[in-house]
C-alpha cells in the first residue's frame, strides 16, 4: 500500500523505538479478546434469564465439544444462580478490558508521540546544519511552518489515529470471527454494505488528501505574512500600508477557510453515509435473524449475540474508515517533511584538519562564485597577510560581502580555492575554522535574551574577567551602566528594546570575547548615526591590535587607513593598494572618494 510506504520512508531519517508500538500492539489483542468475550454473556442471560428457555447453538457453528458442554451445564442451572455468574463474568471482562485499553492507549501513542518529538528535532537539527544557499532561497514563514503545522497534522495522525486503528483492526477481526461463527451465511449478507460504503470513503481519502497539501502551502504563506508584517511595522507604518498587507493576510486567510471549509464537506458526509447503509443492512439481517429463530436453527440469546457482534464489528470498521481519511490527510505533509530531511548541503564538513592561527597568509586563488546561476565574484586572486587591515570597498552588488562568507565557508565558491598558510581552508573542519574568525554582520543579530547571554553566545566557560574585559573594549557599558537591571537586561525579539549603535556595540563584544586572531567586519556602520559610528570606530581601535582584519565598507573614510584597500567593479578586482596610492593613481577608487566627499 503506497500510503504505507509513505509512513515507513520514516525510518530512513529517525531511529524508530519499536518496544512501545509491540507493548501496545499485544495489549491491542488482550483488549479486544476481553472486549469480544464480553459479549457472550448475551446468551445465556436472553435465553436462560430472560425468556427461561434453552441455548440452542446455532446450527452453522463449528463443533466444538467445550462449547457444548458448557451449553448443557447452563441450560441446567437455575436462572437466578446463572444470572449471578453471567454478571460476575461481564463485570471481569469489562476490567480486563478497561486495564488493558488503558496500557495499550498508553504504549501506542507513547510510540507515536516519540516519533513526532524525534522528527521535530530531526528536521530542526537538520535546518541548523544546512547551508546559507538553503536559507536564501526558503521563506522563514514556510520553514516555520513546517516545523509547526505540518508536524501538528501528523501529530494527530501518529499518536491517535494509527492506535485507534491498530486497536480497530483488531476488535474488526474478532467480532468478525464472532458473527462468522453464529452463522456464516447471514455474516455474508451482513458485510455486503461494507464494500459499497469503503469504495466512496476511499475516493474522499484521496481528495482530502490534495486539499491538505494546498492547506499546508497556505499555511507556510500565512505563516511569512506574519512574520514579515511583525517585522517590517516601521516600514508598513511609514508607507501606510497597513491595508495592503492586511489584504494580503486577508487573501491567505480566506483560501484556508476555503480549503477547511472543502474538508468539512466532504468528512461530514461519512457519517451519514455510512449511519444509512448500516440501518438499511441492519434492517435486513434482523428480519433474516428473527426468521431463523422462529425455525429453530439457534436460540434468540444467539440472535441477539449475533446483533451485538455486529454492531461491534461496524464501530471499528467506521473507526477504521476514518482513521484512514485523517492518516490519508496528514501524509499531505510527509512529502514536505521528507524535502527537508533530503536537502543536500552545499558546504561539506568533510575536513579533518583542526585550523591552527594564521601564520602568514590568507589567498584567494582564481576564486569565483554566484548566487544560483547569476555571477557575483568573477575571477578574484588576492592575499591578506596576518596582522593586515584590509578593506573591502566597491558599488552595491559587486559582492563585497560575499568574499567574507566565501572566507567563513558560508558558501562554497563555484571555482578556485581558498588558502589558510597554504592550505584548503575545505581540509579544516568547519568549527576549528569558524573559531579562528570572529564576524560582526551588517545586521547586528541579537536574540531575545539577556544582553549578557547576547555577548557570551558562541563563548564557552567564559571568565567574568574576560566578559568586563570584552564589554570595556567594545564600550557597551557605555549605555548598559544606565540600564535598572545591567547585563542582566532581557532586550526583546530581534533586540527591538536597543538602538542600532547599541545592537552593534553587544555584537562587536561578542566577537572580541571570542578572542579570534581573525575579524572580518560586514560594514557594521551602515546603519548607524554619527555619535553611534564614532563610539564603535573607538572601540574598533583597540579591537584591530595584532588581528588580522577585513573591513568591507560602503562609506570610504571608515577604511581610509586601513593596510590596503580592495576596490571591486562588477565582481572583480578593480584596483589594490592603501588610500593615498589609489588617490594618486586617479581610478576607479578616486572617482568614489571625490563623489562620497563633494556631495
Amino acid at each position: 500500500m503506497k500510503i504505507l510506504k509513505e509512513y515507513l520512508k520514516l525510518r530512513n531519517f529517525i531511529n524508530i523505538r519499536y518496544k512501545n508500538f509491540w507493548f501496545g500492539l499485544l495489549l491491542s489483542m488482550f483488549s479486544t479478546l476481553f472486549n469480544g468475550a464480553s459479549i457472550s454473556a448475551i446468551v445465556p442471560l436472553v435465553d436462560r434469564v430472560f425468556a427461561r428457555k434453552p441455548i440452542i447453538i446455532p446450527e452453522n457453528m463449528p463443533d466444538i465439544p467445550f462449547l457444548k458442554h458448557l451449553v448443557e451445564i447452563m441450560n441446567s442451572m437455575e436462572p437466578m444462580n446463572l444470572l449471578g455468574l453471567a454478571i460476575g463474568f461481564l463485570i471481569f471482562m469489562v476490567i480486563g478490558k478497561g486495564i488493558t485499553f488503558y496500557l495499550q492507549n498508553y504504549f501506542l501513542r507513547s510510540f507515536g508521540t516519540r516519533i513526532l518529538a524525534d522528527i521535530r528535532l530531526r528536521i530542526y537539527e537538520k535546518i541548523q546544519y544546512l547551508s546559507m544557499e538553503f536559507f536564501a532561497r526558503k521563506k522563514t514563514g514556510e520553514l516555520t511552518s513546517r516545523i509547526l503545522v505540518d508536524i501538528s497534522m501528523m501529530d494527530h495522525a501518529l499518536s491517535r489515529e494509527i492506535p485507534l486503528l491498530v486497536l480497530n483492526i483488531f476488535q474488526a477481526i474478532v467480532f468478525l470471527v464472532i458473527v462468522l461463527a453464529i452463522d456464516w451465511k447471514l455474516t455474508l449478507v451482513s458485510l455486503f454494505i461494507f464494500p459499497v460504503m469503503l469504495l466512496p470513503i476511499l475516493n474522499l481519502s484521496k481528495k482530502l488528501r490534495k486539499i491538505s497539501r494546498t492547506l499546508q502551502t497556505n499555511w507556510a504563506n500565512l505563516g511569512n505574512i506574519i512574520q514579515e508584517s511583525i517585522y517590517g511595522q516601521s516600514i508598513i507604518k511609514a508607507y501606510n500600508q497597513e491595508r495592503n498587507v492586511i489584504e494580503k493576510f486577508s487573501k491567505e486567510n480566506e483560501a484556508i477557510f476555503r480549503s477547511n471549509l472543502s474538508i468539512i464537506k466532504r468528512t461530514s458526509l461519512v457519517s451519514p453515509f455510512s449511519e444509512l447503509l448500516t440501518t438499511i443492512g441492519g434492517a435486513i439481517i434482523i428480519s433474516i435473524g428473527v426468521a431463523k429463530v422462529m425455525n429453530n436453527e439457534f436460540s434468540s440469546g444467539f440472535l441477539f449475540m449475533f446483533i451485538a457482534g455486529l454492531v461491534s464489528l461496524i464501530g471499528p470498521a467506521k473507526a477504521i474508515m476514518s482513521s484512514i481519511t485523517y492518516i490519508y490527510m496528514a501524509s499531505a505533509t510527509l512529502p514536505r517533511i521528507y524535502s527537508i530531511f533530503e536537502e543536500k548541503q552545499t558546504v561539506v564538513d568533510s575536513g579533518t584538519l583542526q585550523c591552527p592561527d594564521l601564520k602568514s597568509e590568507i589567498k584567494f586563488v582564481n576564486v569565483s562564485f554566484d548566487y544560483g546561476g547569476s555571477p557575483v565574484l568573477k575571477n578574484i586572486n588576492l592575499e591578506i597577510r596576518r596582522s593586515e587591515k584590509v578593506g573591502i570597498v566597491g558599488p552595491v552588488g559587486v559582492g563585497k560581502s560575499s568574499l567574507i562568507c566565501l572566507l567563513l565557508r558560508l558558501y562554497e565558491p563555484r571555482e578556485g580555492i581558498i588558502l589558510y598558510d597554504d592550505i584548503d581552508i575545505r581540509k579544516f573542519t568547519l568549527k576549528s575554522l569558524r573559531e579562528k574568525i570572529g564576524f560582526v554582520s551588517q545586521e547586528p543579530i541579537i536574540f531575545s535574551d539577556t544582553i549578557r547571554n547576547n555577548i557570551c553566545f558562541g563563548s564557552e566557560n567564559v571568565t567574568e574577567e574576560q566578559f568586563q574585559n570584552a564589554v570595556n573594549i567594545a564600550r557597551v557599558s557605555s549605555f548598559v551602566d544606565r540600564l535598572k537591571d545591567g547585563y542582566d537586561t532581557v532586550v526583546g525579539e530581534r533586540g527591538h528594546t536597543l538602538s542600532g549603535g547599541q545592537k552593534q556595540l553587544i555584537c562587536l563584544a561578542r566577537a572580541i570575547l571570542k578572542n579570534p586572531p581573525i575579524l572580518l567586519f560586514d560594514e557594521i556602520t551602515a546603519s548607524l548615526d554619527s555619535q553611534s559610528e564614532k563610539i564603535l570606530h573607538d572601540a574598533l581601535k583597540s579591537v584591530m591590535q595584532n588581528r588580522t582584519v577585513v573591513f568591507v565598507a560602503h562609506r570610504l573614510a571608515t577604511v581610509k587607513n586601513m593596510d590596503k584597500i580592495i576596490v571591486l567593479k562588477d565582481g572583480r578586482i578593480e584596483e589594490i593598494g592603501p588610500h593615498t596610492e589609489l588617490i594618486e593613481k586617479n581610478g576607479f577608487y578616486a572617482k568614489l572618494w571625490a563623489f562620497q566627499h563633494h556631495r
